[in-house]
């Protein structure tokens, strides 16, 4: 049978406009001053070979120099917009050297975040792409045991696979397809040193697949062929197990400096304030809140660039009738699923949440008279809180709203990978028998009731049967296949291999379908471990995200309330013994009220959550969209209850 390139899959097909990701923002942009502003940036300028890697490998058809014209513009423009920042606010009277120092720091930090996007980008890619290593390898050892052909495995491979691994695969595939004379082992060779970088035992791993096609004994064969797979499998978890132990110190750092030391720094305020109202003014707050955020998100960028590929998580077609349109989110109530525009709905339900809050600071406003005084009255105890929950409804919803149904999606594909294992052993055994595959397959459907894979190979079945259709038309026809709404590529390829394999024989079909469980459960096993391993050290970091950090903010908020009431029941004292309170230096009256730094805290808070998840789910699942969308959508409310419980209790314990 000739060979051809794999295609896309239908199911992979776009039907609708695509959402236009970061990275097509950014490419744009690139694109657009270094056209407009050419002589920031030529083509000859000094550019960082990181970069110019960095670009080759995401492959973005972006050039260097056009990344640092971006960059130059903005540092540019940036400086110029502080300049006339600062020359308004001293106009106005205010006159802050911390101001002044921050918003000059702020264009060359948004300079250099332009040129570390691409490297950043790319360190993710490249350890997404090797996370998928052992499941290529895998299938690869799989195919190759039953036919050492190198050149119909790598075929095999690169259709049911995808990520930049794959990518050269299918290069060296094509080139050789193409009838140039070149040698397939050592094209290979050549990935193995590409990718073996980060991975020696991936490396050596390859050579071992390598050396098996030229084995004649098919024993010795199949052991190398096992050992590959066992030396990538033991290498990955070596150096997971190795950078946790190493995460200690950087989860420590974060719990400290991110979430501990800048509320304790906001509880002092009031002690701060005795030495002058200017040195603990709102914008100084909001300030060092902001530094602290910068400088969240640039050391959790640092560690989770060390972090070794674990396995790449599942992956799920871009584009489906059952998801909303661009721009819209989709949600469920009960059996009920509608979709809302995402900015419309968004932003009504944030004015609708916060109009309290809203309404309160209106009513603070000098030159608010009309109604102030009964407004402020009403709104006493709820005062900016509604803002806060605004801000933490509206991102969890938007989380929630544009990933719960790929969730659901992934997790029948879970659960389905992991009932093949078994079920695969399962049509093995009954195979072994003397059954035929039809008679297994039935088998199957009647002994796992209730389960994913019993009700495929019930389907599959009754196709076969109703039909009077060959077992591989019975899954992959394009028209009635039962494969046909599955999006697990392991169990498609499983399902090829065993439809190729009935018709080497009967022994020959169960000996394979033996082989790919024995492999994929060992896959199975090592990424559950990897899995647990970083969640044993990342516990603490979940629990400081949902519930320390909300705490602490509600009793920081708190404390700072005491503590102003009891500087202004000082106010009046000393004006009873006849002493004027301004001519206490050391006592001077809070920069801001506590409604502000709520407001303030409330919304770090959530940030700060957001961040902590993210970097959490990046640990542990890599670059995983669905993934960190659903647990921000599942730990904002969490984090919202209890930093209010934690408010409304203190406050209520404490007078």
């Amino acid at each position: 049978m000739a060979i051809t390139l794999p295609e896309l899959a239908d199911y992979e097909k776009p039907y609708i406009t695509k959402t236009k990701q970061l990275s097509e923002y950014y490419i744009d942009f690139c694109n657009f001053f270094a056209a407009k502003l050419p002589l920031l940036a030529a083509q000859d300028s000094k550019i960082s070979q990181e970069l110019k890697d960095s670009l080759k490998f995401l492959d973005w058809g972006l050039e260097p120099h056009k990344v640092l014209s971006l960059s130059r513009w903005t540092l540019g423009v940036g400086l110029l917009l502080a300049l006339i920042f600062n020359a308004a606010l001293f106009a106005a009277g205010y006159v802050s050297v911390i101001v002044i120092i921050f918003s000059g720091l702020v264009p060359f930090f948004l300079a250099y975040l332009i040129t570390r996007y691409p490297k950043t980008e790319a360190q993710f890619e490249r350890i997404e792409s090797l996370g998928q290593a052992p499941n290529i390898l895998t299938q690869l050892v799989i195919y190759l045991k039953q036919n050492p052909n190198l050149e119909k495995a790598l075929h095999f491979v690169s259709s049911f696979s995808k990520g930049k691994i794959i990518d050269d695969l299918k290069k060296t595939l094509w080139t050789s397809l193409m009838g140039q004379k070149i040698n397939l082992k050592e094209e290979l060779g050549k990935i193995a040193q590409k990718w073996g970088e980060t991975i020696t035992e991936l490396k050596r791993s390859i050579y071992l697949v390598i050396a098996s096609v030229s084995e004649k004994n098919e024993i010795k064969r199949n052991a190398t062929l096992d050992r590959a797979v066992k030396i990538t499998l033991d290498g990955v978890m070596m150096k997971i197990k190795e950078y946790t132990q190493k995460l200690y110190l950087p989860t420590l750092f974060l719990f400290s400096f991110g979430t501990i030391l800048p509320l304790v720094i906001i509880s002092l305020l009031p002690i701060f304030s005795f030495f002058g109202n200017e040195f603990a003014s709102p914008v100084k707050v909001f300030l060092m809140l902001i530094l602290s955020l910068t400088a969240i998100y640039i050391y959790s960028n640092s560690v989770i660039a060390k972090r070794p590929p674990t396995f790449s998580s599942i992956t799920l077609p871009e584009f489906l009738k059952t998801y909303p349109k661009a721009g819209n989110l989709k949600f469920r109530i009960m059996k009920f699923e509608f979709e809302a525009n995402a900015k419309f709905y968004l932003t009504a339900l944030f004015l609708l949440i916060s109009f309290p809050g809203l309404l309160f600071l209106i009513s603070k406003l000098p030159w608010i008279s009309v109604y102030a005084g009964f407004v402020t009255a009403m709104l006493k105890d709820i005062n900016t809180l509604t803002i806060i929950w605004a801000v933490g409804i509206v991102i969890s919803l938007y989380c929630y709203g544009t990933s719960w149904y790929k969730q659901e999606m992934r997790d029948k594909i879970e659960s389905l990978e992991r009932e093949m294992i078994d079920g695969t052993y399962q049509l093995a055994s009954r195979i072994s028998e003397g059954r035929s595959p039809e008679s297994a397959i039935q088998h199957i459907a009647k002994t796992m009731p209730g389960t994913k894979f019993g009700e495929l190979m019930e389907q599959t079945y009754d196709i076969m049967k109703s039909r009077h259709t060959t077992i591989e038309d019975a899954f992959f026809n394009h028209r009635y296949g039962t494969l046909n709404d599955v999006y697990s590529k392991n169990f498609k390829l499983i399902m090829q291999i065993f439809v190729n394999s009935i018709k080497k024989g009967v022994d020959y079909c169960s000996q394979t379908l033996f082989t790919m469980s024995e492999h994929f459960d060992k896959l199975k096993k090592t990424e559950d471990e990897l899995k647990q391993t970083l969640k044993n050290a990342l516990s603490m970091m979940k629990i400081t995200a949902s519930i320390f950090a909300p705490m602490i903010t509600g009793l920081v908020i708190t404390l700072q309330q005491l503590i102003q009431n009891g500087l202004f029941e000082s106010q009046a004292s000393f004006g009873d013994l006849g002493y004027a309170y301004s001519t206490l230096s050391f006592l001077q009256a809070p920069a801001f009220s506590v409604e502000t730094l709520q407001l303030i805290a409330g919304v770090y808070m959530i940030i700060l959550a957001v961040m902590l998840i993210r970097y959490i789910v990046l640990l542990e699942f890599g670059k995983d969209e669905i993934m960190l969308k659903t647990e921000i959508a599942k730990n904002i409310p969490i984090a919202l209850f209890i930093f209010t419980f934690t408010l409304i209790f203190s406050r209520i314990m404490l007078g």
